[in-house]
């Protein structure tokens, strides 16, 4: 997602997008279809390869001890960020990947 929206998805999650128009997109989460703004989504036909880095929500007070966290590229399992490492293994998976610093996923609205 590009957006900090207040919607089901998982913000650094992948989803599979079922329908692509012009002002939305479907995708599937757990089994049921969730249209989001087009806009807000990152459409890509290949997952990600690196660590992708997911800041702190904008509110906050919805989710209470969510700060910045990082998503592994191989297992989608989160991590917090506690300090700025340029490789992340993975807790669960153990994939040693890159970590996506320089990529920016949420523009401010």
């Amino acid at each position: 997602m590009r957006a900090d929206l207040d919607c089901p998805l998982r913000r650094g999650a992948w989803y599979e997008v079922r329908r692509l128009r012009p002002p939305e997109a479907v995708v599937d989460v757990i089994g049921e279809r969730v249209s989001v703004p087009r806009s807000a989504l990152e459409i890509s036909t290949a997952p990600p390869r690196r660590w992708s880095v997911v800041p702190r929500p904008k509110n906050p007070a919805r989710f209470p001890g969510v700060g910045e966290y990082a998503v592994c590229p191989n297992c989608r399992e989160r991590v917090p960020l506690t300090e700025r490492l340029a490789l992340m293994e993975c807790r669960r998976c153990k994939e040693i990947s890159d970590v996506a610093w320089d990529e920016a996923y949420f523009t401010e609205e």
